[in-house]
């Protein structure tokens, strides 16, 4: 499969790297040339330096041939126009492009009739719907559908109130033989695990379950949450992230405050929302906090361009006593910093964007993937009748080692899967 990335920045070098490893042919255009002799040196890619919208360039990364055609420049409107051109050079290529611009939020008729564009995708979008999933379930620090939304898999701080501390997972079966609950994966002091039957979960361990949807409370009270809802909720920003969350937290009936610098993007916030408050200061304003009683407030969330701002928010809201802070960073090197700060819940936009990608860029008939904090990968897969995964006991069942079976959907029924369960093609 030829694979032609345009855009050799963090999340182009990150889909190249994941897609060379799994044998897939791929082209980079880079324009710094700098940057571009970096790729060669460390990627068995073809790399090509140039202009990435410009036919030229496009004609020697032979995108006629092409299979799929990604565009992640910091430039919008040479990812619009490379997948444009894209569109009819390369019919046969599957098309995607990141934008950030509001400006060109486009609505997908027109991108796949008109434009010929497969996929656009916002990365302050789809930062927006992380944090509204987690925000649906206090105490979860991560969240991720599959099943079309119908499971969950969820990740939680151990409590020192939950049942599971300090006792064999073998031993307490009888907390989920129902089949609503599984954990997944446990990282203790920062490293990830996989699951045994002699694992133990301390205080303090990030647990990741799946659990169906309507079971998803459940599994937060065996880790120790009580499950109360969100109802007041400061945002720090007001930009595309900010904007989205406060009208998706609207429509669920939370309170939101939204903490804005810019006088003028205060203006276009009131315009374009109903029923938040707006205000005109700075969230690092310790006597500001305290005034708008940051510690009444349920969670916190810096979603600001600049990710210091939103470490130092963050921290203060934590300190003056408010429950939950969340965070994105747009900077790859600052996340496990930011995890050991204290912060709740670190999101990465660039992440996020990067599994929405690979969504699309998957062979086979894999339906969703997504990345668990860079150590696992959660895949929604549909089992073919020529695997040797089908037609016997998931026990009998040779699994290569790190594999482990979440659930399995057959129809509209949902089970979390035990030793004996069969899967079907």
């Amino acid at each position: 499969m030829s694979i032609l990335i345009i855009g050799g920045g963090e999340i182009g070098q990150f889909l190249a790297d994941r897609l060379i490893r799994e044998g897939k042919e791929v082209v980079v255009i880079e324009k710094d040339e700098l940057v571009a002799d970096e790729i060669k040196e460390e990627l068995d890619a073809k790399v090509i330096c140039g202009n990435g919208a410009a036919p030229r360039v496009l004609r020697d990364a032979e995108m006629g041939k092409a299979e799929m055609v990604v565009a992640v420049t910091d430039s919008d409107e040479i990812n619009l126009l490379a997948t444009m051109l894209a569109g009819m050079e390369a019919p046969q290529a599957v098309r995607i492009a990141r934008i950030r611009n509001r400006e060109f939020d486009i609505e997908g008729e027109i991108l796949q009739n008109d434009l010929h564009i497969n996929l656009v995708i916002n990365p302050d979008k789809v930062a927006a719907r992380a944090i509204l999933r987690i925000l649906e379930s206090p105490g979860a620090c991560d969240m991720m559908d599959f099943f079309d939304g119908n499971l969950k898999l969820v990740g939680a701080p151990a409590l020192r109130t939950s049942p599971l501390i300090n006792r064999p997972l073998k031993d307490m079966t009888s907390l989920w033989e129902d089949g609503r609950f599984l954990v997944a994966a446990i990282f203790h002091n920062g490293e990830f695990s996989m699951p045994t039957g002699d694992s133990k979960i301390v205080p303090g361990d990030i647990v990741y379950f799946a659990s169906q949807r309507n079971h998803m409370a459940d599994g937060m009270k065996l880790l120790g949450h009580r499950g109360e809802k969100a109802r007041d909720i400061m945002i720090a920003g007001g930009g595309f992230v900010g904007l989205n969350l406060a009208a998706g937290l609207e429509k669920r009936g939370v309170h939101v405050k939204i903490v804005e610098q810019d006088p003028k993007l205060c203006s276009a916030l009131s315009r374009g929302l109903g029923k938040s408050v707006i205000l005109n200061a700075t969230a690092t304003d310790e006597d500001f906090l305290k005034e708008e009683n940051i510690d009444d407030m349920d969670a916190f969330v810096a979603v600001t361009r600049d990710d210091e701002e939103n470490i130092l928010s963050s921290l203060l809201a934590k300190r003056l006593g408010c429950p939950m802070a969340i965070a994105i960073s747009h900077k790859a090197g600052y996340l496990p910093i930011i995890s050991s700060l204290g912060i709740d819940v670190v999101l990465s936009p660039r992440q996020l964007t990067i599994d929405g990608i690979l969504h699309f860029i998957r062979k086979g008939k894999v339906l969703q993937a997504s990345s668990l904090r860079e150590a696992a990968e959660i895949i929604e897969v549909e089992a073919l009748e020529t695997t040797d995964l089908v037609g016997r006991p998931i026990k009998d069942v040779r699994l290569p080692k790190g594999v482990l079976i979440l659930s399995v959907r057959r129809g509209e029924e949902i089970v979390v899967p035990w030793g004996d369960t069969m899967i079907e093609p």
